[in-house]
Order: C-alpha cells, then structure tokens, then sequence
C-alpha cells in the first residue's frame, strides 16, 4: 500500500512534468519569477477573461487540474503514520510475549500443584494410599503439559523473532519512506514550477505575436492605399492590368496572413487558458507588459547567483540523490557479498559511473546558467539601439509634419512617415520583451534553478 502511494505521487509528477505545451519550452522565451506589477495579484476564480503576468502562477497552481492532483496525492502520502503503524506491530509482540508468559505461568502452576498433592500424599501413605494412583496420573499429565505448553511458547518466540525483525523493516522503511517522499516533493515541485514557467511563456509568445500582428495590420492598410492608387493609375492609362492584379493579390495574402495570425493568438490563448485551468475558448486579454529596470539588471551578480541556483536546481538535487543511492548499493553489496565479490565489483563501478554523470550534470548546468547570463548584456545592446532609432523617426516626423502643414508634403509621404514611427515603437516594444525575457529566464534559473539546455 505504502509503495502504492509513493507510485502514485510520482506518476502524478511525471504527468505533470509531461503536461507543459511545447511551444511553452521555445527558446528565447521568458519562464521565471514574478515582477512586480500593478495589478492585482492571484485571481481564484477561471474564466476572467483577462489576465495579468503576475497572476499567472497563483491561478496555474490554484486552478491547474494536473497540479491539483498530484499534491492531493503527494498529501495522501504523507499522512502515512510510520509510528502508529511501528506501535501495532509493537502492541501484538506485547500481547503474544504476555500469552507466552501466561501460558507458561499456568503450565508450571498446575505441574507444582501436582507435585506438591504427590508429596503429600507419601508423607502420609495410610490416609492417602487410594489416591496414590490418580496423584501421579495428575502429575504425569502436568508434566506432559508443561512440555506441550514449552514446545508451543518455542514456536511462539519464532513468531516474536519475526515481529521484531518486522519492526525493524518498518523503521528502515520509515526512512526510505521519507526520503522518497522528499524526492517525490522536490519533483513535484519542479514540475508546477516548469508548468507556470510555460504559460509565462505563452503570455510572452502571445505579446509578441500580438506586435507581429500590429505590424502586419499597418503593412495591410498600407496596401490598401497602394492598391486604391494602383487602380486610380491603371484608370488613367498609367499602369498595366498585370500591375494591377499583382498589388491585389499581395492585397489578398495579406489578408490571409492576418486570418492565419488571427488563429495562431486565439490557440496560443487557448493553451495559456488550459494550463491556468480555465475553458480553453481563444478569448483572453492580457492586460499588461512585464518589463525590467536598470535597477534590476544591476544588481545581478553571477558568482552568488550561480551557487544559488545549483542549490535550487532539481537536477542536481537529483543527480546527488543518484550518487548516494549507488554507493548505498555499493555499501550493501560489500556487506552482503564481500569485497572481492562480482557484485560488489558491478556496484562498485556504477558508483564509479554516478559520480561522472554527477559531474557532467553541474558542468552542462553552469554552461547553461553561463549562456542565460551572457544573453543580457546584447539584450540591453539592442533595446539601446532600437530606442535610438525610434528617436531618429520621431524627430523625423516632426520635420515631415511641419513640411505637410506647409504644404510641401503629400498626406501620402507623411502617413508613411507616421507608419515608420509606429514600426519603430513596435521594435523597441520587442526589444523590451527580449530583455525581459533574458532577465527573466537569467532570474528562473536562480530562484528555482530552471535552466534551458
């Protein structure tokens, strides 16, 4: 029953750890901790219709059917009560050593009253020479029972051998026990950890694609104006009909592409809506952009923060859980078999072989943790660039403006100046989010120890 349980906490984890979209696991996107916001925080109710970042972990673990499970099952485990079930074993040793002592107590009261009334009745044979026979009867019977009565308390005392022995398989499980279930915890945890990684994710995912679809839109309308020009040309005699028929049919896979971008937001939408545990209908408002300060980025400090994430990480946690497990085994082989026995040799060498895959597991963790860090510094680069280049348009415009209240500029020429401006707030709308989204993954890796590999 008890490894029943245990089963099942870890089958829970490992559905959970199975349940995270792939699309949740891009990379270049951004799981990781909270930043503040201005919104409220944990919203219970599902089917909001909007959310913020903020509020995705407390809705994911609050609402996620699959996270709900597996810590129901994780609590069933742990209320398994080790010193109640070592205190019946106990209690039944108590009750059969008393039985055995009662029986044997009884057994020797009755042989001692038969032998004191066959005492008695020599010392005085004249009185008692009738009652003679029946005497040592009586005393032949207790002694028989008396035998009878050791033999029984000797097989007895085998049974209490094997309730001691049970006892002392329980207080070994009782460790094993707890072990596991600290692994099955930590395991658990991970997995609700890689699931709100993933719709924070999704909400990065669909912020950008929403910026794809701004500008997708904008080049649409700009087609539109090109299009109604192309046949106000082609009416003139200006311009082909293959001309013409060539800016329609770019018209046309516009629109389609629009459509086809239109689908993609309401399915990403409807996956972040199925990992918060609400109906997965493609409606779903995001209400606010995370970002980062320089305040944040300058207090990141790589040295601290990395020994802070390898004591985060479940992968070391479990590569060293690994290495202890092979040398226990190696310890119980040179016990059970000897040093110069084949098993404690086979043993010996998966030890040997943990301790490797061990080392190899924190090496590929610090290149990775390494590359998270790395990733911010041109992250910063970029954001810098794209802002300078949105400055650039807008002092651009305002010099194309003043041209077209002058009247030295088409409304045309200035509505493709404003279309610039907008393109350009769109990149550095982008940038941020890669910055954010380098932060945040740097900061997921130190606060829970998820790393991308």
């Amino acid at each position: 029953m008890k490894k029943q349980v245990l089963a099942l906490c870890l089958s829970c984890a490992l559905a959970l750890s199975m349940s995270t979209p792939a699309l949740a696991l891009r990379v270049n996107t951004a799981p990781g901790p909270k930043p503040s916001s201005n919104s409220a925080n944990a919203s219970t109710p599902s089917d909001t219709g909007s959310l913020t970042f903020s509020q995705i972990g407390p809705r994911v673990e609050g609402n996620n059917l699959n996270i709900k499970s597996a810590k129901e099952s994780l609590e069933s485990a742990k209320a398994m009560d080790w010193n109640a079930a070592i205190k019946e074993v106990e209690d039944a040793k108590d009750t059969l050593e008393f039985s055995i002592l009662m029986m044997t107590s009884s057994a020797e009261q009755s042989m001692a009253a038969a032998a004191k009334a066959l005492e008695n009745a020599m010392a005085d044979l004249s009185n008692n020479i009738t009652q003679l026979p029946q005497l040592i009867a009586n005393l032949s019977t207790a002694q028989a029972m008396l035998a009878y009565t050791k033999a029984q308390a000797s097989s007895m005392e085998a049974s209490l051998e094997s309730l001691d022995k049970q006892i002392d398989d329980l207080k070994k499980q009782e460790k094993d026990y707890t072990k596991t279930l600290e692994e099955t915890t930590q395991q658990i945890d991970f997995s609700v950890n890689q699931i709100v990684a993933g719709a924070e994710t999704l909400y990065i995912t669909i912020l950008s694609t929403e910026l794809q679809r701004e500008s997708l839109v904008d080049t649409l309308e700009s087609t539109k104006r090109t299009a109604a020009e192309m046949e106000l040309r082609y009416n003139l005699g200006q311009i082909s009909l293959l001309t013409l028929t060539q800016v329609k049919n770019g018209l046309v896979t516009l629109e389609s592409s629009l459509e086809s971008l239109d689908n993609s937001i309401a399915t990403l939408k409807s996956s972040l809506q199925s990992l918060l545990g609400d109906t997965p209908n493609g409606v779903l408002a995001l209400t606010d952009t995370p970002s980062v300060t320089p305040g944040q980025l300058s207090i990141l400090s790589y040295s601290s923060d990395l020994v802070k994430a390898k004591s985060n990480s479940y992968t070391l946690y479990a590569s060293t859980r690994s290495v202890e497990k092979a040398e226990d085994e190696m310890n119980d082989a040179r016990s059970d078999h000897g040093k110069n026995s084949y098993q404690f040799k086979m043993a010996e060498h998966s030890y040997q072989a943990a301790i490797y895959k061990d080392q190899a597991a924190i090496a590929d963790f610090e290149l990775a943790f390494q590359k998270l860090y790395q990733a911010i510094p041109p992250a910063q680069t970029a954001l810098a660039v794209k802002e300078n280049d949105l400055l650039y348009a807008q002092q651009s415009y305002a010099a194309e403006e003043l041209k077209f209240q002058q009247g030295n500029l088409s409304q045309a020429k200035l509505l493709e100046a404003k279309a610039t401006v907008d393109s350009a707030q769109r990149d550095v709308a982008a940038a941020q989010l890669d910055l954010f989204t380098a932060y945040h993954n740097y900061r997921l890796a130190v606060e829970q120890g998820l790393v991308s590999g």
